[in-house]
């Protein structure tokens, strides 16, 4: 669903600004695909959304733990992607360019969220302690 979301809101995004020939958004879209940044583009409108379209249409990829997981993956390191390809091309005009601290920084991001969310779970209790039918849910696990 989230797919095909993302999908329609780039879309209709596109097609809003370019039916309206509106003249103050059009450039937006003149800068990314007048250099090296149009490549990127077309391989986000691929991978973003064909390849896991068509993944999702399979049942083995659908029934699959693993599978889920690495499309899940995929799609959101695309996602990220598509933010950058988003909003560097008013920094790089000359056309695509990679820093490694373009690179780093989502990562060391993801890092320190995922440290600080580690640290909130060990200070609490996985079980709903004080709940009337906690007792209950436990006997008839067993």
């Amino acid at each position: 669903m989230f797919v095909m979301l993302w999908a329609w809101f780039a879309f209709s995004q596109f097609l809003i600004i370019w039916s309206g020939n509106l003249s103050e958004e059009a450039p937006w879209y003149f800068e990314r695909m007048a250099t090296s940044w149009g490549w990127i583009g077309v391989v986000l409108i691929v991978a973003q959304f064909m390849i896991p379209f068509v993944m999702l249409l399979s049942r083995p990829v659908k029934r699959s733990p693993e599978l889920m997981l690495g499309l899940a993956g995929f799609v959101l390191v695309l996602r990220q992607i598509d933010l950058f390809w988003i909003v560097m091309p008013d920094h790089y005009r000359e056309g695509f360019n990679l820093h490694w601290l373009d690179i780093v920084t989502p990562i060391a991001v993801l890092a320190l969220w995922h440290a600080a969310f580690i640290w909130q779970l060990r200070q609490r209790s996985l079980v709903p302690e004080g709940d009337p039918r906690l007792e209950g849910v436990l006997q008839s696990a067993r």
